[in-house]
């Protein structure tokens, strides 16, 4: 915790508050527009592979910040729902590269533009600069925080 102007600033803190109100935004979006059979983690899911197709599980989990066994309960989940299917890799049969599906990418396009109006009310009142200040300092700190601790997210 750091003081400042007699403020105790705990940014921690901050970081996870924003992060639980993006969260809890996001299923509240998919929530309203009767999208019960996907979570806002399954969608981040599907608009990975929508940008890059074909990603092995653990490319997903990185991407994501997710364990492994999180990341494939819930590719179980999308993959019975019918959103994405796995196919083993031509060069090594042991491993299987998950793909979406037609109704995989009909979800895509119908919950993106939902995300793309959610994303926009979080820079309501914010000038360009504010925005590129915002997006220089988170990535400050998390290099601060990946270099200190020896780790890559």
């Amino acid at each position: 915790m750091k003081k400042i102007n007699n403020t105790d600033i705990d940014l921690g803190l901050e970081i996870a508050l924003v992060t639980s109100a993006y969260r809890a935004a996001g299923q509240k979006t998919l929530k309203i527009h009767g999208m019960d059979d996907i979570t806002r983690e399954q969608f981040g899911i599907l608009l990975i592979l929508s940008l890059t197709d074909g990603l092995y599980q653990t490319q997903i989990a990185n991407i994501l910040g997710k364990d492994r066994p999180n990341i494939t309960r819930m590719i179980d989940i999308l993959e019975t729902n019918g959103f994405i299917k796995r196919e083993k890799d031509e060069t090594n049969r042991r491993i299987l590269k998950v793909f979406l599906t037609d109704k995989g990418r009909e979800k895509v396009k119908f919950v993106k533009p939902l995300k793309d109006r959610m994303n926009a009310a979080q820079y309501k009142g914010m000038s360009e600069e504010e925005i590129l200040t915002l997006v220089r300092l988170l990535r400050k700190v998390r290099t601060n925080i990946e270099e200190e601790y020896k780790i890559k997210t």
